[in-house]
């Protein structure tokens, strides 16, 4: 049994301007340790029980790609690229064709490239024992226990007990409002939906064959008409186009009897989407630390053609990069995604 993380980083993370940028999106920016987003997620799943990583991605990005992988001396399985986004259940019927062709027998773990994880042992661990119910036919997913009433994320109903902390997955809830959420978080079988998914790849193709045949054929025309570039596999940009695009929750999770679900998962996981978020887990910096006056509780990430001061100032996010300067509270960062919104339809495509 082998276990191929196939890692999804093709996001722009819109949340995390103005560090986040289309041409350089987060993942590819060291914002919580000393290794880029991306890096800690591929080092995270080495070992004996897992293949090399399949990468798969949007075009744009083949060079920030190979150039990161090779910093940390890793020669990915494959890397494949899209040209251009067609959602998760794409992914997931590329991932489990390529797979299955190299590996009949093979798992796939697929996961966001732009997570953190601050207990790896707790989930390579959880991912070695969910492998076991994955392998005797189940789409296993992991759901993270949740510590706050959070609407931001999907949840995930558990039902009956398979095993351990394997259970079959009762029901998924869209994003609740606050007064759901502080319901779910009371009730111990109800966790968040991280979107994370470990499979057999045989497996997967089936319940797309049966579930969303329209997503498995195109997606299958696109990589069986790939070509070679620079060591990478695009995919056929015509037969890609015609993907339908939705996630793998909504084509296959939502709607197949062999869901399950590795939960509680409580490894001091983070999917940093904000800059609240990041502030959380990311140690202060010490090249290039503001200047405090009378400031508290707040958060600065400065490049190093600039200095910030702060005085007399609460619990705020200040952001500098390339020029681009973010000044928000804490409790607004969820909004900064309309920031870029705001420069779109300014037409200044350049600072985003």
């Amino acid at each position: 049994m082998r276990i191929y993380p196939v890692i999804m980083c093709g996001g722009a993370g819109t949340r995390l301007w103005p560090v986040s940028v289309q041409a350089h999106p987060k993942q590819f920016h060291r914002l919580v340790t000393d290794k880029t987003v991306f890096q800690d997620t591929v080092q995270r799943l080495e070992g004996d029980d897992f293949a090399p990583p399949i990468i798969i991605s949007n075009q744009r990005y083949a060079g920030l790609i190979r150039e990161q992988l090779a910093e940390i001396g890793v020669e990915p399985s494959a890397v494949i690229l899209e040209p251009m986004a067609r959602n998760t259940a794409a992914v997931a019927a590329v991932a489990a064709r390529h797979i299955a062709e190299n590996d009949p027998d093979g798992l796939a773990l697929l996961l966001p490239s732009d997570h953190f994880i601050g207990q790896p042992d707790v989930f390579v661990a959880a991912v070695l024992e969910a492998a076991r119910t994955a392998k005797s036919g189940f789409i296993t997913t992991f759901g993270i226990k949740p510590d706050r009433p959070e609407t931001g994320f999907g949840y995930i109903q558990s039902g009956a007990v398979l095993g351990g902390a394997l259970c079959e997955v009762s029901e998924f809830k869209e994003k609740p409002n606050l007064e759901t959420a502080m319901k779910y978080i009371a009730d111990p079988a109800f966790s968040w939906n991280a979107g994370i998914f470990l499979f057999p790849a045989s497996l997967m193709i089936s319940e797309l064959e049966s579930l969303a045949p329209d997503i498995l054929d195109a997606s299958t025309a696109a990589l069986e008409a790939a070509s070679e570039m620079d060591g990478n596999i695009l995919l056929d940009p015509e037969c890609f186009a015609a993907v339908r695009s939705t996630s793998v929750d909504y084509a296959v999770m939502e709607n197949t009897s062999r869901a399950a679900i590795y939960a509680p998962l409580d490894c001091q996981w983070n999917d940093i989407g904000t800059w609240a978020m990041i502030s959380a887990i990311r140690q202060a910096d010490t090249a290039n630390s503001p200047i405090n006056i009378g400031a508290e509780g707040c958060t600065v990430l400065c490049d190093d053609a600039h200095v910030v001061a702060l005085v007399g100032v609460k619990d705020l996010c200040v952001v500098v990069e390339g020029g681009r300067v973010l000044i928000t509270a804490k409790d607004s960062t969820q909004d900064v995604g309309k920031v870029v919104a705001a420069l779109r339809d300014s037409g200044r495509i350049d600072l985003f």
